[in-house]
């Protein structure tokens, strides 16, 4: 039974990945093409923000590491940052899942880590002298990018936070308890 819930989970991160990669390619990129929005690495924050720091970064690596592939920039940067996002929205994830964020709060924690992830991969494409990238235009996208992934997040959200709802496809999440001591008199 254990084997069968790892292979959904395997078989549901896959298919997420490569669903968002065929859109990100055929849709997003085109509508938003001055913008560099990413769906797969909202995606990435996205299900790291529910499922932990440790889905997120196998997430943002496998997602991140094809993204690289199928373009013609260095590969391993945006595996790179897209580990580091899935890393640090599992981590405030965390805490905001246990804090009671509704859908629009972890739209809008998703959108501030997808611009700054944005950001980095820009940053790091720039100092890596690939062509068309600026360190001006990383800095200039930052806003755009964040706006257009709050929107993105607003959709994004709820269908992810369903798909990990369901039987067998998400690992329990450890919640952090308070640890309460009785003092009894002895």
């Amino acid at each position: 039974m254990r084997a069968m819930t790892s292979a959904s989970r395997a078989a549901a991160a896959a298919a997420s990945i490569l669903t968002s990669l065929l859109v990100q390619a055929s849709l997003i990129g085109p509508l938003t093409f001055p913008v560099p929005v990413s769906l797969p690495a909202l995606l990435v924050i996205v299900v790291a923000i529910y499922a932990g720091p440790g889905t997120g970064l196998a997430m943002g690596f496998v997602s991140g590491l094809l993204a690289d592939l199928g373009s013609d920039h260095p590969a391993g940067v945006q595996a790179l940052c897209w580990m580091g996002a899935g890393l640090l929205a599992g981590i405030m994830g965390g805490l905001a899942t246990e804090r009671g964020y509704r859908a629009r709060g972890v739209a809008v924690l998703a959108a501030g880590i997808g611009a700054v992830t944005a950001w980095s991969v820009g940053l790091f494409l720039a100092v890596l002298g690939s062509h068309a990238a600026t360190i001006g235009l990383a800095f200039r996208s930052v806003i755009p990018v964040g706006l257009t992934d709050a929107l993105l997040a607003l959709a994004l959200v709820p269908v992810v936070r369903a798909v990990l709802q369901a039987q067998g496809v998400r690992a329990p999440r450890p919640r952090g308890e308070l640890v309460i001591r009785s003092y009894a008199s002895d």
